[in-house]
């Protein structure tokens, strides 16, 4: 029975471990996150314009690959990704250091954790230097 939605085309599929696309985007995910490396490679400190204009690579995939801490915004981000519990600008994952703690002992206790409100603010006003990680690096 399928009981998640494919970040990439929004088909449904079950997940069978920590993947976020089906079966059928997981080799095209592959390639873009493949194409945002090696463009990472040669232009370091590149903006998420510039990978976005020389790679094809959407900046909703993008971000999605931050949250999934395979990227990482180098320097200031200035608000281009948030915590999604409290807001406060992060560089890479989903949450900040103090939430991450928090929201991990309150799952771990079972209390229901309630997000932070949607930001109002111009998509296009933020262009950070992002860089990919290596595997060991973490």
């Amino acid at each position: 029975m399928a009981n998640y939605e494919c970040h990439r085309c929004g088909r449904m599929f079950e997940k069978r471990g920590l993947e976020n696309v089906c079966p059928v985007c997981a080799p095209l995910d592959e390639e873009d996150f493949k194409k945002i490396k090696d463009f990472l490679s040669e232009h370091q400190g590149a903006s998420t314009t510039e990978v976005m204009q020389h790679t094809g690579v959407s900046l909703r995939q993008i971000k999605r690959y931050l949250k999934e801490e395979r990227l990482e915004i180098v320097g200031d981000n200035k608000g281009f990704l948030r915590c999604e519990l409290c807001g406060k600008p992060v560089n890479s994952g989903r949450f900040c250091d103090i939430c991450y703690r928090e929201g991990t002992a309150k799952q771990l206790k079972g209390v229901k954790i309630t997000p932070y409100g949607k930001f109002k603010e111009d998509k296009h006003k933020y262009t950070r230097e992002v860089r990919y990680y290596e595997k060991d690096e973490k």
